[in-house]
């Protein structure tokens, strides 16, 4: 019995030294995507991922020294200035989003959907939404007050939204399957834009025989 209690309180001031010293890492946004977190000699060392998904060895000297945020930088711990920081974009999605940071051109958050859930959301080239950002529905997207260009693509394409000069859209290609698809140039769309099987394409206008 006394073997069993001593292995017990020792298991106990195990976890509870575990417990510890994972309270003593230093907070900041590079914990959502590092593991192995560690303090050495004022050095924080991690296992930290770079942008596609890669896992790297990272360390940061003088750690305690960092005034801001300390954050991933695509495999590496560095201590992000605010005023080095990447701006956020303006809008509406704000108000339903949440850990809102901006790596490189990319915008992550945890948005809410109609119906209260959050999850994980991002946006690519958030910094190219040049009337701010929106939350729909749980899915980041760039905001569209643009007229958007007509054509037969309306009747089976959702998530619409201009991209510079760039249309973006999720289309059903018949299958009732929807698909990301996008139209470079689309303002320069003299005919049709149209759904091909998921796809958007300009199509050429059909002229009407006369009889």
């Amino acid at each position: 019995m006394r073997c069993t209690s001593a292995l017990i309180i020792l298991a106990m001031a195990m976890f509870l030294g575990q417990a510890a010293a994972q309270q003593a890492n230093p907070s900041g946004s590079y914990q959502q995507t590092c593991s192995n977190i560690s303090i050495k000699k004022g050095n924080l060392y991690a296992q930290c991922q770079d942008e596609k998904g890669k896992t790297h060895s990272a360390k940061l000297s003088n750690y305690e020294k960092c005034p801001a945020d300390i954050a991933n930088k695509n495999g590496s711990l560095e201590c992000a200035h605010t005023h080095n920081a990447p701006p956020e974009p303006p809008g509406p999605y704000r108000e339903s989003c949440k850990d809102i940071r901006m790596r490189g051109s990319t915008l992550h958050a945890v948005c809410k959907s109609a119906d209260g859930r959050e999850a994980p959301a991002k946006l690519n080239d958030a910094n190219h939404c040049m009337q701010g950002v929106t939350n729909i529905n749980g899915v980041l997207s760039c905001v569209v007050s643009d007229v958007l260009p007509p054509g037969s693509y309306l009747a089976t394409c959702k998530d619409i939204r201009w991209q510079a000069t760039t249309l973006h859209a999720s289309c059903n290609n018949g299958k009732d399957q929807w698909l990301p698809t996008e139209l470079h140039d689309a303002h320069k769309c003299t005919g049709d834009i149209a759904n091909n099987e998921g796809k958007l394409r300009c199509t050429a206008l059909k002229k009407v025989e006369r009889r």
